[in-house]
Parts: structure tokens; C-alpha cells; sequence
């Protein structure tokens, strides 16, 4: 059986579950195969990401489809810097080294609350979408 894995940040909690939510809804909703599970994982933070979504990976060889669900929020120091660009370089390099699985980063990354609530929704729905597109597109 197929399965598609959402790994999510338990910062900002309420709004990666929100965002969680959203990506299942499409999913079920979509057009893909019947038998293939959605399945979750959670990590500390955003910089745990990929290494979470790596040891399920390693532990299982059915994964064909990854969505990262997190939040990064700048504060008044360069940890947000350095959070966003070790997130992403770290999410791409999984993304390189499994390249037969759809990896798609949903990390969104704002200033503000107010950016955050102008973006989850739309973004998510977007991400969730090029999941299915790069599934469909690794699995012909």
C-alpha cells in the first residue's frame, strides 16, 4: 500500500493541524489511488523536518508523496534566518536524495500573524495540489 506522509511542526500547533486538515481534505476529496494511505508524523520544530520525514523513509519503502506543514515567524533576532534557510536547504536535499518520492515544502515563512492568515489557506491548497501533480508525474 501506497502512502503519502504529512510531517508537521508542533509550533504554531493549531495552525500546522489547520493546515494538516486541509491537505487530508484535498487528498481524500482527489482522484488518487483508493488504496493509498495518508499517514502523519510530527517534529519539534521546522529545522526536525526532514529528518523525521527521513527516518520514515528508511524505515519503509512505500512512501510516494511528503508534505511538509510548518511555520516560521520572524522575530527580532537572525534565528529566523537561519531557521528558514537550514529548513529549506535540508527539505531540497531530501527532496535530491529520494528523488522517486514527491516532496513538496509547505514551510511558510512570514513576517507576521497577519501574513500568516493571508497566506495558510491559499498556500496550502497550492502545495497540496503540486503534491498530486509531482505523484502522477514520478509515477508515469
Amino acid at each position: 500500500m501506497n502512502k503519502i506522509l504529512i510531517v508537521q511542526t508542533t509550533w504554531y500547533e493549531e495552525k500546522t493541524v489547520d493546515m494538516s486538515n486541509i491537505v487530508i481534505d484535498i487528498l481524500e476529496s482527489d482522484e488518487l489511488d483508493k488504496t493509498t494511505r495518508i499517514i502523519s508524523a510530527t517534529a519539534p520544530g521546522a529545522l526536525e523536518l526532514a529528518a523525521v520525514a527521513k527516518q520514515h523513509i528508511l524505515k519503509h519503502d512505500d512512501c510516494i508523496g511528503i508534505i511538509f506543514n510548518g511555520i516560521v515567524i520572524r522575530g527580532e533576532t537572525i534565528h529566523y534566518q537561519l531557521v528558514t534557510n537550514e529548513t529549506f536547504r535540508s527539505i531540497g536535499s531530501l527532496a535530491e536524495s529520494f528523488c522517486n518520492i514527491a516532496i513538496i515544502n509547505n514551510v511558510i515563512c512570514v513576517e507576521n500573524l497577519a501574513q500568516l492568515e493571508k497566506r495558510l489557506l491559499k498556500n496550502t491548497k497550492n502545495n497540496t495540489y503540486a503534491l498530486i501533480e509531482l505523484i502522477n508525474e514520478k509515477s508515469s
